[in-house]
């Protein structure tokens, strides 16, 4: 008899396990056209876009523009370039191209920064701007240096 009862429980599971495992056959979206979402994205996406380059064109300081003559002038341009190299691909490019106009020392690591950018202008940017810091040995270091004290001196 227990064999019995075993051999009924281990159908019943069997079918109990065949019927949890099979897929419903009517899918459960009755329509599968995203038409109308694509057109809400696109939509959202453009008056972010607008939104974005007025931004930016609020922002955008004047082309011409003179070298800050005072320390106050200087720290206030580096402050602009930095905040400006967190932003925008677009600032990023005008703060590049600025920090090249105006070629002080002090913007060497935000030219170095822009060399690492994802946008290819600000890299193409960044590399012309930092080309005239780079110069091949300066004929004043070429000094003589007097040697080490463990080299033999020839008269």
């Amino acid at each position: 008899m227990t064999q019995l009862f075993a051999g009924v429980a281990t159908i019943v599971l069997a079918i109990i396990l065949y019927g949890l495992g099979r897929k419903p056959h009517k899918p459960i979206l009755r329509s599968t056209d995203v038409s109308e979402v694509v057109a809400l994205n696109r939509a959202q996406v453009e008056l972010v876009q607008v939104a974005e380059v007025e931004e930016v064109a609020e922002r955008a300081p004047v082309l011409a523009w003179q070298a800050p003559s005072t320390s106050a002038e200087r720290l206030a341009m580096q402050h602009y370039l930095r905040r400006s190299m967190d932003d925008g691909p677009d600032l990023r490019l005008q703060a590049i191209k600025l920090a090249g106009q105006w070629g002080h020392q002090s913007v060497l690591p935000l030219l170095r920064r822009g060399l690492h950018d994802s946008d290819s202008r600000v890299v193409e940017a960044a590399a012309a701007a930092i080309e005239r810091h780079r110069r091949g040995p300066s004929p004043d270091l070429a000094q003589s240096v007097r040697p080490p004290r463990n080299v033999a001196r020839m008269r």
